[in-house]
């Protein structure tokens, strides 16, 4: 797991834009999360983009969103899972993924701002029951917290 809110000022992006770059950042986080390679483990990984109407999103007392694209990302993942290390590579690849995604043209440029927080561990509810991390690692096979295997 971890859950990805992705929230745009409306119209700002077209519907195959929004498209690539929800699909980008599932992957992006997929592999930065080690989630293991099992489609239920990878299933775990939600991304949900959602428009802000317009008038409801400033940036530097401005809505004239021609020029910049404002991106807002929060990454929830349960504590634990991700050092410091973990965290900074996953803003800067899930940065880079939207970056890509969208192909803005030269005269736009994305204005990202992401955020990512650990979800402290026992408050997290998957299906209305609160797991703990050795749960989740269980249950999404995080590669980096896996014991060895010795041989």
């Amino acid at each position: 797991m971890p859950t990805i809110l992705i929230k745009t000022p409306a119209d700002a992006l077209t519907a195959l834009q929004r498209e690539r770059m929800i699909a980008a950042v599932n992957t992006a986080a997929t592999q930065c999360s080690g989630l293991g390679p099992d489609p239920r483990q990878r299933s775990l990984c939600w991304v949900i983009a959602e428009e802000v109407p317009a008038g409801f999103w400033r940036c530097g007392g401005s809505a004239d969103f021609l020029h910049v694209i404002p991106c807002l990302v929060h990454v929830f993942a349960p504590a634990g899972v991700l050092d410091e290390q973990h965290r900074s590579r996953y803003a800067a690849v899930v940065h880079q993924a939207i970056l890509e995604s969208l192909a803005l043209p030269d005269t736009q440029r994305l204005a990202a701002s992401i955020m990512v927080s650990d979800v402290t561990d026992g408050t997290w509810g998957p299906n209305g029951q609160l797991w703990t991390l050795p749960q989740f690692v269980e249950a999404a096979g995080y590669s980096h917290l896996q014991a060895p295997v010795n041989r």
